[in-house]
């Protein structure tokens, strides 16, 4: 008689909350093709997508040899971390189609949601001092003789010393940022902190405490500078990602954010 598996479980009904959720980690989209999984007609919403087991709920003889040996997420298949929002035509091509690429295709979506998740909870409760907003105000008035006045070339070698090769792309952004608004930033920080005592201080403080939160749970640099724009963004919410992107890119190179590569 086979071993039973004990992973494998009993389909168990999601709740809306859970629904939620699922639409909540994919931003709506899904995660395979791009189409968008609720579709607006009149007043109502229409779901276009279902919610996925990654490793099968009742894998055929097939899927089992398939798919034999290979990482699973959660401790059961009923488990969150393995289910997935997949538009429907997604869903069926999967199941009907179910290959070891496939899986691992999907299986490396879905850690990498959870992780930018994990990292998005971790950094929710850290506060930003609201006088942030001061800068971010005035970047969207900063006039381009003003940014001249203030002699901002730099060399950004500092970057090439935390920022490996392979995130050229972000570098690159980091660089164009640092050199067009540093001294810009600094100044009006400093404007700040002369009139708040040690505000500069209490702020660079809090973007460090968001970066090593988000370290903890992974190494990829794209996925941290991005969560903390976000974070930035949801504690402001009146800023621009763009306003928010420059600000994030001002403690990379002001050293709160990144460290020198060993």
């Amino acid at each position: 008689m086979p071993e039973m598996d004990s992973y494998l479980q009993p389909r168990a009904a999601i709740t809306d909350n859970i629904d939620m959720q699922h639409i909540q980690e994919v931003g709506g989209y899904c995660p395979l093709c791009g189409k968008t999984l609720l579709v607006r007609k009149g007043k109502r919403v229409n779901k276009q997508y279902q919610i996925a087991h990654i490793y099968p709920n009742s894998p055929n003889e097939h899927q089992k040899e398939e798919l034999d040996g290979l990482e699973r997420l959660g401790r059961t298949s009923e488990d969150f971390e393995n289910k997935i929002a997949l538009c429907k035509d997604c869903h069926g091509y999967y199941d009907d189609h179910t290959t070891k690429e496939e899986y691992l295709k999907i299986l490396n979506i879905k850690k990498q949601l959870l992780s930018d998740n994990q990292i998005r909870n971790d950094i929710a409760l850290v506060e930003i001092e609201k006088d942030i907003f001061i800068i971010i105000e005035k970047l969207f008035t900063v006039h381009e003789d003003e940014l001249n006045a203030l002699n901002l070339r730099y060399s950004g070698v500092k970057l090439c010393n935390k920022i490996e090769d392979e995130y050229s792309l972000l570098r690159r952004k980091i660089q164009y940022n640092v050199c067009s608004y540093f001294n810009f930033i600094k100044e009006n920080l400093k404007n700040v902190s002369d009139e708040k005592n040690k505000k500069f201080e209490v702020i660079a403080c809090e973007v460090r405490m968001a970066y090593l939160k988000a370290a903890q749970t992974t190494e990829n640099k794209i996925v941290i500078f991005n969560c903390l724009v976000e974070w930035l963004n949801s504690k402001i919410p009146e800023a621009t990602r763009d306003s928010c992107e420059i600000i994030i890119s001002f403690f990379v190179q002001d050293c709160e954010v990144f460290d020198e590569i060993s």
